[in-house]
């Protein structure tokens, strides 16, 4: 079956997310939408798709066919331009190979993507309590961030050949608010971008913390593999009636 994909820039009224004038309204990003492919009447779980640096939209696009036709899928372009795509915020290698996030643009951004989030729902016409985040490298990183810091806004997160740096966030959110969103964490044994220690670290920060969580380990590079793709259909159809 053929997925009907909308190439659309969002362009949102303030008054959608906020009556109050001092609220900033949500951004208007470039997206790419995947309408659902089965229907019940009732609106439809939504799928937040973030990609890695350097990318854009219309890189995990191709992931909604394995997913479950029941969800309306978008996937959002990062808003700042680097290199020939896009990116969250600044990334600078560091000589002994660490990544140095700038945290000033990872918390603006962090605070417009949750903008972004709260009002999606209501304009895409999908479910606002079946909200679910998947992300892939630095989108991994936004996704988890939102968990951490407006984990009411979310239904599930997936993410995917990451890392967490709890430096982006300045007010989190309670523990108790954390634990009761499902998490799926998988990283490749292979991965030169991003080891597979960032993987684990990410498994050793949230698996104490959150009541449903999977953690995954699969024999690949810094991608997204057949068994992996499979996995993650597999987690967001059992939780996307929970």
């Amino acid at each position: 079956m053929r997925l009907r994909v909308a190439s659309v820039v969002a362009v949102l009224v303030g008054a959608l997310v906020a009556c109050d004038a001092n609220v900033a309204p949500a951004p208007s990003w470039s997206e790419r939408v995947v309408a659902a492919r089965r229907t019940t009447g009732d609106p439809p779980p939504l799928l937040v798709m973030l990609h890695g640096f350097g990318g854009d939209e219309s890189n995990l696009v191709p992931l909604a066919e394995h997913l479950d036709p029941r969800f309306l899928v978008v996937s959002v372009r990062a808003p700042r331009t680097q290199r020939a795509g896009y990116a969250w915020f600044r990334l600078t290698w560091m000589d002994a190979g660490e990544i140095e996030p700038d945290r000033d643009q990872a918390r603006e951004t962090l605070a417009d993507l949750r903008r972004w989030i709260e009002a999606a729902p209501a304009r895409l016409g999908a479910d606002r309590r079946r909200v679910f985040l998947l992300g892939f490298s630095q989108g991994a990183m936004m996704s988890l961030a939102v968990l951490r810091t407006a984990p009411e806004r979310l239904a599930g997160v997936v993410a995917l050949s990451g890392l967490f740096d709890d430096r982006l966030v300045t007010t989190r959110a309670a523990d108790a608010a954390v634990a009761r969103v499902p998490v799926f964490v998988a990283h490749g044994v292979e991965d030169r971008v991003l080891p597979i220690a960032d993987g684990r670290a990410i498994r050793d920060r949230f698996q104490p913390v959150v009541e449903d969580f999977t953690y995954r380990e699969y024999p690949m590079a810094h991608t997204i593999g057949p068994d992996e793709k499979r996995d993650v259909a597999t987690w967001l159809t059992l939780r996307i009636d929970d």
